[in-house]
């Protein structure tokens, strides 16, 4: 009988830890296991231009896959921004993220798990943003 959160002869267990630390292969010469850390997925940035609560659906859905969220309210009505903008607000809340306005109609939505450095523009014309490695 399979075990309850086993699929395909691999259990739960095995399937976080590919995860988080990539792919684990056997050696033939020796048996021995081989973790390879740099085999996880790359970070994803979804760029949006949001026009609808459609969009924002999508833009939430992203999040909770743990990808940061462009969104650009270039094209969008003013009030729709705004409702758009406090629910992704909400969201990025429950998920213990980040929101940087990146100009006045382009916001960065990132979760949890991405880390957003940011700069101010007396930084950036003085030279110490490129000393901090940005």
């Amino acid at each position: 009988m399979q075990e309850p959160f086993e699929e395909e002869g691999r259990s739960w267990w095995a399937k976080l830890r590919e995860r988080l630390f990539g792919a684990v292969e056997e050696e033939e010469d020796t048996g021995a296991t081989v973790i390879r850390l740099h085999s996880r997925a790359a970070q994803r940035v979804n760029v949006l231009y949001a026009r609808t609560m459609e969009d924002a659906r999508r833009a939430a859905d992203g999040l909770k896959a743990g990808n940061q969220q462009l969104v650009n309210f270039q094209y969008a009505d003013p009030r729709l921004r705004e409702r758009v903008v406090d629910f992704l607000m909400g969201v990025v809340y429950a998920l213990e993220g980040t929101v940087e306005r990146v100009h006045e109609q382009v916001f960065l939505f990132a979760p949890a798990n991405v880390q957003v450095d940011t700069t101010n523009v007396e930084d950036f014309h003085n030279g110490s943003w490129s000393e901090r490695g940005g």
